[in-house]
């Protein structure tokens, strides 16, 4: 008897104590260009702030680690696990502490896959991630609702913008350069200097 009674109060403190359950995104998109091509543009050095139009800048902290800057000012420090050539893969995670207001999660492993179709690209993103808030009841904003609604926009709008042949001009530093050069090349050219050449 006490041996069932023992066995019945962990079952029900087993299910009382719930905590988050791992979240998924699986997306893809097909890319109207060569999957070479599109391989280039996501496999790049902080890639991600020329074609995502979430994000506005990204810098390199080390070789493997980028800040990313999100266009409501928040940042994301991002580890690259691996970049696959071969398997035209990236893999990374978050790392450090993920600013809630960047995306609700405690933790995320994602990967980028281009995969050749015919002339054209197919480009796969996965993301397995949890809440922001790892207790049970989470306040709102930090429960599993709220985390697959961020991440799902983040990956389907990054997918969006590779489709879309995006360049993010805040990310493009010498944007600017090439604006201005455009309208004084002839100019230049004239006085014979190599600027804007």
């Amino acid at each position: 008897m006490k041996w069932s009674l023992l066995l019945i109060g962990l079952m029900s403190a087993n299910a009382w104590a719930h905590g988050p359950t791992p979240q998924k995104t699986d997306e893809s998109i097909q890319v109207n260009a060569a999957a070479d091509a599109v391989w280039k543009r996501i496999s790049a050095p902080c890639a991600l702030a020329q074609w995502h139009p979430q994000v506005t800048a990204c810098e390199a902290v080390s070789d493997k680690q980028q800040k990313i800057t999100l266009k409501n000012g928040k940042h994301l420090l991002q580890e690259i696990d691996e970049v696959s050539a071969a398997d035209m893969t990236v893999a990374y995670r978050l790392s450090g502490d993920i600013d809630l207001e960047a995306l609700p999660v405690s933790s995320l492993n994602g990967k980028i896959k281009v995969v050749a179709d015919g002339s054209n690209a197919k480009v796969v993103w996965t993301a397995r991630y949890y809440r922001a808030f790892t207790g049970n009841e989470p306040p709102a904003g930090q429960d599993d609702e709220s985390a697959k609604s961020a991440v799902d926009s983040f990956v389907k709008d990054g997918l969006q913008g590779l489709k879309d042949g995006r360049q993010n001009a805040a990310a493009n530093s010498s944007g600017w350069r090439n604006k201005i050069c455009a309208h004084l090349r002839p100019l230049f050219k004239r006085m014979g200097t190599s600027v804007c050449a």
